[in-house]
């Protein structure tokens, strides 16, 4: 049995109390044993696995993605594997939104270009910067935890 109270969890691991609470609620770690009066009481396994649920969000794992990895971990599995799947995916997400980004940033620089030098323009209604812009939006939405590859631009 752990002999680690919340506070000093949350001063090791550089989490909020609430945060554990929360992490427990969900299932992501397991009930701590209880004293008498109600404290709670963590082992040094519980500040392991906050510390790796912390550096996996740092590298873009989702909490359901971590809770899968902690569950092939505590039933002896080695996860390394499932890891590296959602790691590539992972990667490959970030790198359509870099190329969706630069495509926007292009988008972008090109209406602006349109509208330099000219004087000011006087605008009734709508603005006519953005009314006259090209209607294809630089940006589709990248879901950073989707279990499918990104999908291919249609560009």
């Amino acid at each position: 049995m752990g002999s680690l109270r919340i506070g000093e969890v949350a001063a090791r691991t550089g989490l909020t109390a609430p945060t554990i609470r929360y992490y427990e609620s969900v299932g992501l770690l397991r009930s701590p044993a209880r004293s008498a009066s109600g404290y709670r009481h963590y082992s040094e396994q519980t500040v392991e696995e906050l510390v790796f649920i912390k550096k996996g969000q740092a590298l873009g794992f989702s909490l359901d993605e971590l809770a899968q990895i902690l569950t092939l971990s505590r039933a002896g599995r080695t996860p390394c594997t499932h890891v590296l799947t959602m790691a590539r995916r992972h990667l490959a997400a970030v790198e359509e939104r870099i190329r969706q980004f630069r495509r926007f940033g292009n988008q972008l620089a090109a209406e602006l270009a349109k509208w330099e030098g000219k004087p000011t323009p006087t605008c009734h209604g709508l603005c006519k910067i953005i009314a006259s812009a090209d209607p294809e939006p630089a940006i589709e939405h990248v879901d950073l935890t989707s279990r499918r590859p990104p999908r291919k631009s249609r560009r």
